[in-house]
């Protein structure tokens, strides 16, 4: 990972109460949010691995593994280990310490 990298590393929680304007707010994990069901969370290595727990259809977290790298624009990519998993690109709109805002890329 590129220093450049350095401040996307971390274990990061959606606190959908901060989103704005398409824009999806991640907190590091362990930060004090709201109680609530369930909520993305994305383990972002600094090895260039990643860990993308989703909800599994039983609620419980489902995990995709794979490598992550930071793109021009600047982005993340997503690339998981799985065949039948979908490479996914995602806008870095901020990060900074103790928060980063991400956007989706269609």
């Amino acid at each position: 990972m590129s220093s450049n990298a350095a401040g996307l590393t971390g274990d990061w929680v959606h606190s959908r109460e901060e989103d704005t304007g398409g824009a999806k707010v991640y907190r590091p994990w362990g930060y004090p949010l709201p109680p609530s069901r369930w909520r993305h969370r994305i383990e972002l290595r600094p090895d260039g691995t990643y860990v993308d727990h989703r909800p599994g259809a039983d609620d419980r977290s489902a995990h995709a593994r794979g490598r992550w790298t930071l793109e021009p624009g600047p982005a993340i990519r997503l690339r998981p280990d799985a065949p039948e998993g979908r490479e996914r690109v995602i806008h870095v709109i901020t990060a900074e310490p103790g928060r980063i805002s991400l956007r989706d890329v269609p």
